[in-house]
C-alpha cells in the first residue's frame, strides 16, 4: 500500500514509443497509429535509430535524446534488451513504462530472474511499470491508446462507464468486443500481463475513485497486493460501485495454465471465493457474464426484492424463464387483483394475464400493447423486477415503437427492467443497450445477471454494517508450556479456546493413573481417555483414544494401552499425559477451523462434521472479522443445515450458541492472528436448543516465534 504514480499511466500528457515502427499494422507501430487515429492531444516521441520520422512524428535515436520530460514510455524491443532500456528510462526520469515485450516469467526461470530485476527497479527508482508481456493501457476518454490490441482496430471507440482491468490482454479484448455488440463501452482498458509492478488490485483501488466509472470488471489469474483489493472492495461498497471479478483456476490444470500464461502462482480458489463474499465483490463464472453483467450493475437503482414479472411474446420462452428464475433464487410475482383486472382490459382475450404474461403474436397487430402493459406492472407492489423476453421479432413488427416503449419503461426507474432479445432482428440489442437498457441475447444469461444483481442489492445492507476489528496484541497462554511454536497438545489447544469464551468438554490432564482415576471420579463416568502430545496429532490412528470408559478398571487398562501405543511413535518425554474428559452425548457435529492463506491471510472454515465434510464437501469459508449475521448465514448455507433446525420430530439444535461460538472464534483470531498458523476444532457437538455446544477435540498450531509471517515484521513473543 502507499504506491503512487498511476496518473501518468492512465492520463499521460506525452508518450515515448521505444522500438517504434513505420508499419501501423505491426505491434511496434500500432499504438502510434491508434494515438493518431483517435485524436490523442499529447505529444508523441517515437524512439528508433533507424528512422528520422515515424507515422508523422519526429523520431529520436535514443530516449535520452528527447529534449522534454516524459510521462510514459512504451517499450517494444527484445526481452534481453529491456532491462537496459528501463534503466535508460530511469536515467531520463520517465515517470512510467509499459513493457509489451514477452519472454519473462511466463517462459521459465531465466525469464523470471529478468522480471525480478524489473520489479526491483520499480521498487527502488521513482518509476511505475505495467507488464512485461502485456497489451497495454488505454483511456478511451482522453484517447491515450497505449495498446496494440486489435479490439481497437475498427476506427470507432466505445466509451462507457466501466473499467476493464485484466491480467490477460485476450480476455480484455473479448470483454470490450462483446460489450460493443450490446451498445456498451468502457473508460479504461488495461491489460497488465506479468505484473512486475502495477497489478490489477492496485488499479482497482485507484480507479474506484474515478467519478466516470460505475462498475469495475477485473480479471485475475492470481492476486497480488491483497490489501489493495480489500481496500478497493470497502471503498466500492461505500461508493455503490460494484466490482465484478472473473478468476479461473478452480482446477489444478487451470492453475498450471495460468502459470504458463503470465507467470502467475494462483492461490486457493475457495479462499478467493470467501474474500469476494465477505467484501461484496461479485464473482462471475465466464467471459459472457464478465462482459454483459456490467450493464445491469451500472444501474443507479438497486433491486428492492426478488419478485419477478415476465412479459413475453412466446409462451414456451415464458415457461422456461419461470424455471430459470426459480433455479436462480428469484420469485415469480403474484399479481394483485387490480393488475389482473387492468391487464384483461388492455390485452387480447386469448393472451395469458397470469405470470408469465404471454402477449402472443398480437404484438404484430397492436403496437400499443407494451406501452399499455408496462405502466400496469410498474404500479404493482408485488413486482420488483420486470423481465421482457422477446423471440422471433423481425420484419412486420414496429421495431422502433418496441424500442421506444421499452426505453421509456426503463427510464421511469420504478422497477428493475431487463430484456432478452432472442433470435430476433440484428442490431436491436445494440440500440437498446445504447439507450441504457440492460439487454441480452441469451435469456438464461439475463436471469442469472438479474439474480446476481438482486443478491448484491439485498446483501449491501449486511456489507454496510461495520464489524468490530481487533488489532493483534501480545499475550501469554493461560497455562505453563515449553512450546514456542508448532503444534500444541489437545489440552493446551482447548485451554486457549476456553480462555477466549468457547465452551469445551469437562476434562483434566492426568500425569499418572492415580490422577486419572481422581479426574474420572470428579467428572463422572463414562469418560474418554486420550494421549496428550504435540507430537501426536492423529490420536485415533495410533490407538491413542479410548471412549465410553465405564469404571476405574477400564480406565486403568485404557491408560496403559494408550501410553504403550503412543510410545511406539514418540519418546516418553514427548508425552504430556493422558487427557480424561467427559463423554459428551452424540448429536450433530460441526467442524470449525482456521487456515492462513499466503495471499489473504486468515480464513475460517465452518463445516458439517464427520463424513459430511469428507464425502459431501459441505463447508463454508468466512473471512474474519465475522459478526453474528455472517455466522448465521454461513451455518444456514450448509447442505446439512435443515438437520440443525429439527426434522422428522427431532428437537431443534442450538444454532444460536453455534453462531456465537463462531463469532468468539473470529474475535480470538483477529486479536492474536500473528500467533496462529492453523486451528482445527473437530467436532463441536451442537446440542438441543438452549443447551449450547461443546468442543470435544481441538488442535492448534502456532506460527514460528520469531516472525509475523503475513506482514514480515519481527514480533516479541512471550515464552509459552
Amino acid at each position: 500500500m502507499g504506491k503512487i504514480g498511476l496518473e501518468t499511466l492512465l492520463d499521460p500528457k506525452n508518450i515515448a514509443v521505444i522500438g517504434a515502427s513505420t508499419n501501423p499494422n505491426k505491434i511496434s507501430g500500432r499504438s502510434i497509429h491508434y494515438l493518431n487515429s483517435y485524436g490523442y492531444k499529447g505529444d508523441i516521441y517515437p524512439i528508433n535509430p533507424k528512422y528520422s520520422e515515424v507515422l508523422g512524428h519526429k523520431c529520436y535515436k535514443d530516449i535520452l535524446d528527447v529534449p522534454f520530460d516524459i510521462d510514459l514510455a512504451i517499450i517494444i524491443i527484445s526481452a534481453q534488451n529491456v532491462i537496459k532500456m528501463v534503466k535508460s528510462c530511469v536515467k531520463k526520469k520517465v515517470k512510467s513504462c509499459i513493457i509489451f515485450s514477452s519472454g519473462f516469467a511466463e517462459m521459465g526461470e531465466e525469464g523470471r530472474l529478468i522480471q525480478e530485476e524489473i520489479s526491483q527497479l520499480a521498487k527502488t527508482e521513482n518509476i511505475r511499470i505495467v507488464g512485461p508481456n502485456c497489451q497495454g493501457v488505454s483511456n478511451l476518454k482522453t484517447k491515450s491508446m497505449t495498446s496494440f490490441s486489435t479490439s481497437f482496430a475498427d476506427e470507432k471507440l466505445y466509451y462507457g462507464k466501466t473499467a476493464i482491468l485484466s491480467q490477460s490482454g485476450a480476455v480484455a479484448a473479448m470483454a470490450y468486443n462483446i460489450q460493443k455488440e450490446f451498445g456498451k463501452g468502457t473508460k479504461y482498458w488495461i491489460a497488465t500481463g506479468n505484473e512486475s509492478d502495477v497489478n490489477v488490485s492496485e488499479l482497482i483501488n485507484h480507479i474506484i475513485d474515478d467519478n466516470d466509472v460505475k462498475v469495475i470488471q477485473a480479471y485475475f489469474e492470481d492476486v497480488k497486493d491483497s490489501d489493495y483489493l480489500v481496500s478497493a472492495a470497502k471503498k466500492a461498497n461505500k461508493l455503490n460501485k460494484p466490482i465484478l471479478a472473473l478468476k479461473p483456476g478452480k482446477s489444478e490444470e487451470a492453475k498450471r495454465a495460468a502459470s504458463s500464461h503470465t507467470g502467475a502462482l494462483a492461490g486457493e480458489d475457495i479462499v478467493f471465493d470467501a474474500i469476494c463474499k465477505h467484501y461484496g465483490i461479485v464473482r462471475v463464472d465466464d467471459i459472457m457474464e464478465f462482459s454483459t453483467f456490467p450493464q445491469i450493475f451500472e444501474l443507479d437503482q438497486k433491486a428492492s426484492g426478488k419478485k419477478v414479472a415476465i412479459l413475453t411474446n412466446s409462451g414456451g420462452l415464458g415457461v422456461m424463464l419461470v424455471d430459470k428464475c426459480k433455479e436462480m433464487g428469484l420469485e415469480i410475482a403474484n399479481f394483485n387483483t387490480e393488475t389482473k383486472k387492468k391487464l384483461e382490459e388492455v390485452l387480447p382475450v386469448f393472451a395469458a394475464i397470469d405470470n408469465p404474461i404471454d402477449l402472443t403474436a398480437q404484438l404484430l397487430n397492436d403496437k400499443h400493447l407494451l406501452s399499455q402493459a408496462f405502466p400496469i406492472l410498474m404500479k404493482d407492489q408485488n413486482v420488483d423486477i420486470i423481465l421482457v423476453a422477446f423471440s422471433g421479432i423481425g420484419k412486420g413488427y414496429d421495431i422502433s415503437k418496441i424500442v421506444e416503449d421499452i426505453t421509456a419503461a426503463h427510464n421511469r426507474g420504478e422497477k428493475i427492467l431487463a430484456v432478452a432479445w432472442v433470435a430476433s432482428l440484428n442490431g436491436v440489442a445494440s440500440l437498446l443497450g445504447e439507450n441504457g437498457v440492460p439487454v441480452f441475447t441469451d435469456p438464461t444469461l439475463m436471469v442469472k445477471g438479474v439474480s446476481k444483481f438482486t443478491e448484491y442489492s439485498i446483501n449491501k445492507e449486511m456489507l454496510d454494517e461495520e464489524i468490530e476489528q481487533f488489532p493483534s496484541v501480545s499475550w501469554n497462554l493461560p497455562f505453563e508450556s515449553q512450546h514456542t511454536d508448532g503444534f500444541l497438545n489437545e489440552y493446551e489447544s482447548k485451554q486457549i479456546l476456553k480462555h477466549h469464551g468457547l465452551s469445551i468438554s469437562n476434562e483434566v490432564l492426568a500425569a499418572d493413573k492415580e490422577t486419572a482415576k481422581e479426574a474420572a471420579a470428579k467428572i463422572g463416568y463414562p469418560v474418554v481417555a486420550k494421549i496428550a502430545s504435540q507430537f501426536i496429532q492423529h490420536k485415533t490412528e495410533i490407538g491413542g483414544v479410548k471412549i465410553n470408559i465405564q469404571n476405574e478398571a477400564q480406565l486403568a487398562e485404557a491408560y496403559q494401552t494408550i501410553y504403550d501405543n503412543s510410545l511406539k511413535i514418540a519418546k516418553e518425554e514427548q508425552l504430556d499425559g493422558i487427557l480424561v474428559q467427559e463423554m459428551v452425548e452424540k448429536n450433530f457435529e460441526i467442524s470449525l477451523g482456521l487456515k492462513n492463506d499466503p495471499i489473504f491471510g486468515p480464513v475460517i472454515m465452518v463445516a458439517s462434521g464427520g463424513i459430511y465434510i469428507e464425502v459431501m464437501k459441505d463447508f463454508q469459508m468466512l473471512v474474519p472479522p465475522v459478526n453474528y449475521k455472517r455466522a448465521k448465514k454461513a451455518v444456514n448455507s450448509l447442505m446439512m443445515a435443515p438437520l440443525l433446525n429439527g426434522v422428522r420430530g427431532k428437537a431443534k439444535l442450538d444454532v444460536d450458541a453455534l453462531c456465537k461460538t463462531i463469532v468468539s472464534f473470529s474475535k480470538m483470531i483477529e486479536a492474536y492472528q500473528h500467533m496462529f498458523e492453523e486451528i482445527d476444532i473437530n467436532p463441536i457437538i451442537v446440542r438441543e436448543e438452549g443447551k449450547g455446544v461443546k468442543i470435544v477435540d481441538a488442535l492448534i498450531k502456532l506460527k514460528p516465534s520469531h516472525k509475523n509471517i503475513k506482514n514480515g515484521n519481527e514480533c516479541a513473543y512471550a515464552r509459552i
